[in-house]
């Protein structure tokens, strides 16, 4: 399953759902792994804030270690999007890393899923979209075998419009918010 966002349609007057979509409707609790905090609130501030107010609780797990201004940067993004219940974990490996870390990121993401998950525990992780990078690749591989072990429903993240099968179209202040924590972390933002 994979998740993306569009921005809002810019015709006055029309109706956006607040809804989540379909495929994310059973969800009461999100385990999320991105390796930089701006990949994940460029492909999904929108649905983490539709999460959020929908009273789901939210952890995100960002991999890769950042030196303190991108650190601050990043609590600054995460607070303009003004999400009810979400915590940011940080495991601060050095980048780049491969598979070799892969034992890391997924000891990481149990401690938050939990021994014995409830029902409605899902995974949201970046999709690879063809990338080459090892570090995404092993956060991508780690999330999989979460999902797996823990039998949890996964969504995939894209940022690339060819590849969202599910797009959330954000209301005028959900784009304001995400728009405004982008801007809160611009320096933490990495190619």
């Amino acid at each position: 399953m994979s998740a993306g966002e569009l921005v809002q349609d810019p015709r006055p007057g029309l109706a956006t759902s607040k809804a989540l979509p379909k495929p994310l409707r059973r969800c009461r609790r999100v385990v999320a792994i991105t390796l930089h905090l701006p990949e994940l609130l460029v492909a999904t501030a929108g649905l983490v804030q539709r999460l959020g107010e929908g009273g789901r609780q939210i952890d995100v797990l960002v991999a890769a270690a950042a030196d303190e201004p991108s650190e601050q940067a990043a609590h600054a993004g995460l607070r303009e999007l003004r999400v009810p219940g979400l915590a940011r974990h940080r495991l601060a490996l050095p980048v780049p890393f491969g598979t070799e870390r892969e034992h890391d990121l997924v000891a990481a993401m149990s401690e938050l899923v939990g021994f014995d998950p409830e029902p409605g525990v899902y995974c949201l992780a970046p999709d690879i979209d063809c990338c080459a990078d090892p570090s995404r690749l092993a956060v991508s591989a780690a999330a999989r075998r979460i999902a797996e072990v823990y039998r949890l429903p996964l969504v995939r993240y894209s940022a690339a419009p060819d590849n969202m099968r599910t797009a959330v179209e954000l209301d005028v202040d959900e784009w304001s918010r995400k728009c405004a924590g982008l801007a809160a972390c611009a320096t933490q933002v990495t190619p």
